[in-house]
């Protein structure tokens, strides 16, 4: 498969030839991953504020996924990846990344979410992408996520000395180690060179393997308590529209676009998250929240090189270079 530069601190060059598909197809599976992600920390805090925890929530997401994946893998197996890089998928997207997330929900407000963990992976991923594929950040880059930080700090702080919650700190960094999850499966699937559709079903059956069995046993089993509606709910987003959607869309981006490029649309989700956790969940923003938020997203833009774009009719074996 033909892919654009995966180096953030270029242009990113859409060819009208070749590999300009392989933009577009991304561009469109990293929109609809950041309308999922936009959502998604509003449905989590819709639910633990309500009649489940984040075991249920958990339990919810990897026994729907999981069911509804298994014969794939079943059919497939581990489809010649290893068990190592495997492992590091399912600890990056599956129940460690969804549990501590679900459990931050519980402390800070949904827009802190929207805003922490997709930064968090960025810059993480940047730093793996250092570390092990050698893709050595830019000065530039460098400045954009110290951007980022600086807008993290700004919410970190709201959440410490602000009115909402007094433990809201205690959520935020929840909500960076849940990005620092999601980096890991980012850099993982791009390793790996995994197929989508095959790397989701993984994470869903093997999440379900080992976490259902110890939920089943050790939990007060409170989903069985929850409305009906609720349970429906919450199992088909999460269980169908985070879990294997959004995670399918996530991996085809990055499939198409490289790791680095494939992170951009984690730029959309503060605001996204931000814009929906008003009317659901009645969640008004202070002017300090809504600085970082405006600080992160810019950090992100600038870090991934979006201030510069252009649109080229080059030969696509060159745009293919990353």
């Amino acid at each position: 498969m033909n892919e654009p530069s995966s180096h953030p601190s270029e242009p990113l060059a859409v060819t009208t030839t070749g590999s300009a598909d392989s933009v577009v197809t991304g561009i469109v599976y990293g929109l609809l991953a950041a309308v999922v992600w936009g959502i998604s920390p509003v449905m989590i805090r819709l639910g633990v504020i309500g009649a489940l925890d984040p075991y249920d929530l958990t339990a919810l997401r990897f026994l729907i996924s999981g069911l509804i994946l298994l014969p794939l893998v079943v059919r497939r197996g581990l489809g010649g990846l290893g068990w190592g890089v495997t492992l590091i998928m399912v600890g990056g997207a599956g129940v460690p990344f969804i549990l501590v997330m679900a459990s931050g929900m519980t402390f800070a407000p949904a827009g802190h979410g929207g805003v922490i963990v997709p930064s968090t992976m960025l810059s993480c991923a940047m730093l793996g992408g250092w570390l092990i594929l050698g893709d050595r950040p830019s000065i530039k880059r460098l400045m954009g996520y110290a951007v980022i930080l600086a807008g993290i700090g700004l919410i970190g702080r709201e959440g410490v000395v602000g009115s909402f919650n007094p433990d809201a700190w205690i959520g935020d960094l929840m909500f960076i180690a849940s990005g620092f999850f999601w980096a890991m499966y980012t850099v993982a699937a791009r390793i790996a060179k995994v197929d989508p559709l095959h790397a989701t079903a993984l994470v869903a059956v093997i999440s379900m393997a080992l976490y259902l069995p110890a939920y089943f046993i050790w939990s007060d089993l409170g989903v069985f308590d929850a409305p009906i509606s609720e349970i429906l709910l919450q199992g088909f987003f999460q269980g169908v529209v985070t879990a294997i959607l959004a995670l399918f869309f996530y991996t085809r981006a990055v499939a198409c676009l490289g790791a680095a490029r494939g992170a951009v649309f984690a730029a959309l989700v503060p605001g996204l998250t931000i814009i929906f956790a008003y009317p659901v969940l009645g969640e008004v923003p202070s002017w300090m929240e809504l600085a970082g938020v405006i600080v992160v997203s810019g950090g992100m833009v600038y870090a991934l090189g979006l201030t510069r774009i252009k649109f080229t009719g080059s030969d696509p074996q060159a745009d293919s270079r990353g």
